[in-house]
């Protein structure tokens, strides 16, 4: 059975794509970033204030906690701005979309089987992917100039793969929200050698109310509650059926497109979007690798 709770974080994912290219009419992309992760993490402190969620780590696992940032908000929106800037929107949407194989495969040298279910389920799932992007006006053009965008976006989602599985032991200690918003905090200051020169160039009066509505989408309810979200899944669940649902992110755009911004869905990709939740369901066979834990 399919989890709620990770079907709201895809469809809060695939339309926050429509959201941050709005925002972006006024924003620059890393001074977006940082502000974002930034309000993010002080978002997710109020919460863990209001609930009485205990602050405090070990001192060993603030190392970790602060590499998972680096890793997953850092270096992570550092590839992917820059590899969407350089490659198109098609290619970005299918690699990124790849995050679950290379978290299996990363898996795999730590001696986790890979199970019938489990290849089914990303065989069928990365066809259907491959088959929503590709059945879009223009489909794949592959390009020498393009050859550094493709790269760096694949290495984006191999980060997202890392960020997803390094969590796991972590998550045995705090809860999702405390590790969201250390991590948030840890990245967005991390960013900020790369992005303080837009920092300083932004010029703030000039956004627009519906840009900062845009913004703050993003920032609360793309990162900080789906973020949260997606790392209680994994708790619970386990990484491969958690991650599995990254899938069915660019289906929700192409659905959310067609439903509000009047472009048209192809018979092509209907097929790919059924067959990505055929994969994701069939993931969902596996036994759960996560202890059942309240959220």
């Amino acid at each position: 059975m399919l989890d709620l709770r990770l079907l709201f974080v895809t469809l809060v994912w695939g339309v926050n794509f429509a959201f941050v290219k709005f925002a972006l009419n006024d924003f620059l992309p890393l001074s977006f970033t940082i502000v974002r992760f930034f309000v993010a993490a002080l978002f997710l402190a109020a919460v863990m204030v209001v609930t009485k969620e205990p602050f405090a780590v070990e001192r060993r696992d603030i190392r970790a906690l602060v590499k998972l940032g680096f890793i997953g908000i850092t270096l992570y929106n550092i590839f992917f701005m820059y590899g969407i800037k350089y490659t198109t929107a098609s290619h970005s949407a299918l690699f990124i979309s790849l995050s679950p194989l290379f978290a299996v495969l990363l898996q795999a040298r730590t001696g986790k089987r890979l199970t019938p279910s489990i290849a089914l389920g990303l065989l069928l799932a990365s066809t259907g992917v491959y088959l929503v992007v590709s059945g879009r006006s223009g489909g794949f053009s592959f390009t020498a100039a393009g050859l550094t965008g493709d790269i760096l976006t694949l290495c984006a989602s191999v980060l997202w793969a890392l960020y997803t599985i390094q969590a796991k032991p972590l998550l045995e200690k705090y809860s999702a929200v405390a590790i969201t918003a250390y991590c948030m905090a840890a990245g967005s200051v991390l960013l900020l050698p790369f992005g303080l020169h837009e920092l300083l160039k932004q010029s703030w009066t000039a956004v627009s109310l519906q840009s900062w509505a845009a913004f703050g989408f993003s920032a609360i309810v793309s990162a900080s509650i789906a973020f949260s979200l997606w790392y209680q899944g994994v708790r619970r669940i386990g990484v491969t059926r958690t991650i599995a649902y990254h899938y069915l992110v660019p289906f929700v755009a192409v659905l959310f497109a067609a439903l509000f911004l009047g472009e048209r869905i192809t018979p092509v990709q209907l097929a790919g979007g059924i067959a990505i939740i055929g994969g994701v369901a069939a993931v969902q066979r596996v036994k759960p690798e996560g202890r059942k834990v309240g959220t």
